[in-house]
């Protein structure tokens, strides 16, 4: 019950308005999103370390779905920053996930960011990396596009989910990486 009440505490977070700080510091969330998600891709094992070391709360599985970049995921941890971390804003809620994709295995990670600006930090996202738009849905209240990325020679996919509107009162912003599954070695298990 602990778990689902810090995920709905952490959506409520999510719908203040923007402040002027997150506005200007989200090029710097998007480097926090290249950092733990991008840069060495998913791994369960440098998160559950990362989430320690930096004192995330873990949170239950309830609710996750809702953010996760593929339905039904096999294994699944989530974290929530209680204060600020970094640059992540109080109330980020991360994710990482193992699941199926059209019967090949993957591995994601997601941030979902409350108080950051969207247009800045998509702006950061094709300063900072050479995404390639590769599919767009447009929803009423969200826009869910999909990038393909090469980060360290590894082909990555990024999901990145925006307020269809400034106006919608909801920042929240939930970004996800998904790459193929690693092997057990990348994974920290024995060879």
């Amino acid at each position: 019950m602990h778990g689902r009440t810090a995920l709905l505490g952490a959506i409520l977070i999510a719908s203040l308005p923007l402040s002027a700080v997150a506005v200007d510091g989200s090029a710097e969330v998007f480097e926090e999103f290249h950092r733990i998600c991008l840069a060495d891709g998913p791994n369960f094992l440098r998160m559950s370390e990362d989430a320690h070391r930096r004192e995330w709360e873990s949170l239950g599985e309830v609710g996750f779905d809702e953010l996760a970049p593929i339905a039904k995921p096999s294994m699944v941890r989530v974290w929530l920053t209680i204060k600020p971390d970094g640059h992540l804003p109080a109330g980020t809620i991360i994710g990482v996930t193992e699941a199926s994709l059209d019967g090949r295995a993957v591995d994601t990670c997601t941030l979902a960011l409350p108080d950051t600006d969207p247009v800045e930090f998509q702006k950061a996202l094709f300063d900072k990396t050479d995404a390639e738009k590769i599919s767009e849905d447009r929803g009423p209240e969200q826009i869910a596009r999909l990038f393909v990325v090469i980060v360290r020679g590894r082909q990555q996919w990024i999901r990145l989910a925006l307020p269809a509107s400034a106006s919608s009162g909801k920042p929240l912003i939930v970004v996800s990486s998904i790459v193929p599954a690693a092997t057990a070695e990348s994974k920290g298990g024995a060879e």
